[in-house]
């Protein structure tokens, strides 16, 4: 069975963070700490403030947000394959970037190529 992705996961969380405002984000990881055991990092639902102990994170909905309007996802569950595909200046559509399991982690893909491409 295909795996259900809620959000951006630690590490393509940290990735984002370093290229997208942390207003997009409507999630976010917060280390909390407890005496005696090490810092765990634990999800929360709300748009992050600035602070060392708060990594953003996107549900698909706000990483939807994030992407332009020529960029559409395109997959179909039962195959867990998912793609996002951009329109060129003629509206014609061509193979784009993010071949991933999930939805999620195809529209982080997108914007990491659109992010290196200097479209985003």
């Amino acid at each position: 069975m295909a795996t259900i992705k809620g959000y951006t996961d630690f590490e393509r969380s940290q990735k984002l963070a370093e290229i997208l405002p942390a207003e997009s984000a409507d999630m976010h990881f917060e280390r909390v700490y407890f005496e005696g055991h090490p810092p765990a990092w634990f999800i929360k639902l709300g748009e992050p403030i600035k602070s060392n102990d708060i990594i953003p994170c996107w549900s698909l909905a706000a990483l939807l947000d994030v992407l332009p309007r020529t960029v559409r996802l395109v997959g179909t569950p039962r195959s867990s394959y998912w793609y996002c595909e951009c329109v060129d200046n003629e509206n014609q559509w061509y193979a784009g970037f993010g071949n991933a399991d999930t939805p999620i982690d195809a529209c982080v893909e997108m914007i990491l190529k659109l992010h290196e491409q200097n479209i985003l």
